[in-house]
């Protein structure tokens, strides 16, 4: 009850505040300012908005930044790979890096929006042009395919219909699924897949080398990582190699059987790197995965416009052949 109730009357953070937020803090960072002044400083300005003042709360009881930035609401995903960071040094980069996807992410759902707005519209009318001939055209031209225009309005309705239903029940799948196995069906839907496995990989390969730069081993980095949120990606993953390597399981096949890290992991462990040149290769490969991301979103972006349009035409060209077709024949017949 405690939970539900803090649910309803917490006020959720939009991603692009988020985004904003932390692109913020970390320019701060960048240009000298410590992290007192600096969330002093956006506490001060943000005076109308309380979360600054949380977090700067939370660092005068002591709390790390990472910690503190709970407040966000930011992905567990995220937030453990902002603790990785600030443990290991490199925060303001993670913030930077995060806070630019979080970006990109909420300019391409407002661009989203925007680009079904017009193919909704015309996809609306049809259907109301539909159904006004089915109520006004068809009984005054006595054509008897009425018929077929009631089965191509429950096909578009139903179709529809369906897209709707199964969008709400995935959503709610997913939101009752800890935050590794709602990844693990995020990388398997078709087209957006991809864009799901590469930013996993990015957060994961960027958290592995940081902490690899700093002179930890793998089995370091599990029992580290193991002690993040029962469910979280890190935890889940530092848990099966932690009883994998203790079961005496090769590094190698661990991670050939693992779906959210890349094959090129197993290429450079396979090199005989170590040390400091393997976490360099594993923070290079993350900032792939990171263009890579953002490189993806633009091309799904760019097919979903001529994609709804493609629908519409089949739309039309069918309204035509059963529409127009018949009074052809009719024009036929009295000719």
């Amino acid at each position: 009850m405690k939970k539900l109730t803090k649910n309803i009357f917490t006020k959720k953070v939009p991603i692009t505040k988020k985004s904003e937020y932390l692109l913020t803090i970390s320019k701060l960072l960048q240009n000298g300012f410590s992290l007192s002044e600096t969330i002093n400083c956006l506490r001060l300005l943000n005076d109308q908005e309380k979360i600054f003042e949380l977090i700067y709360q939370d660092l005068c009881h002591g709390k790390m930044i990472s910690q503190a930035l709970q407040h966000l609401h930011l992905p567990m995903v995220i937030y453990n790979q902002l603790v990785i960071a600030q443990n290991h040094g490199k925060l303001a980069q993670a913030m930077a890096q995060t806070g630019t996807l979080l970006n990109n992410q909420a300019k391409q759902k407002n661009k989203l929006k925007e680009v079904l707005v017009y193919p909704c519209f015309i996809l609306m009318f049809l259907i109301t042009m539909l159904v006004g001939m089915k109520l006004y055209i068809i009984p005054q031209l006595a054509m008897a395919n009425g018929n077929l225009i009631d089965l191509f309005l429950e096909i578009i309705l139903g179709v529809i219909a369906l897209i709707i239903l199964f969008s709400l029940i995935f959503h709610l799948c997913l939101q009752r699924q800890d935050e590794y196995h709602r990844a693990l069906v995020l990388v398997k839907l078709p087209i957006l897949g991809k864009i799901y496995l590469n930013f996993f990989q990015f957060l994961i390969l960027q958290g592995l080398g940081m902490q690899l730069a700093n002179g930890m081993n793998f089995f370091d980095i599990c029992e580290l990582n193991h002690h993040f949120e029962k469910g979280s990606i890190q935890s889940h993953l530092a848990d099966e190699f932690l009883k994998g390597l203790t079961n005496g399981n090769n590094l190698l096949k661990l991670i050939q059987t693992e779906p959210l890290l890349p094959n090129q992991l197993q290429v450079i462990l396979q090199a005989g790197e170590s040390g400091s040149a393997l976490a360099q290769d594993l923070l290079v490969m993350s900032e792939l995965k990171f263009e890579e991301t953002q490189r993806d979103l633009r091309r799904v972006m760019g097919m979903i416009q001529p994609f709804l349009f493609a629908i519409i035409a089949v739309i039309i060209v069918t309204t035509y052949l059963i529409i127009l077709l018949p009074i052809y024949g009719m024009m036929k017949g009295i000719s």
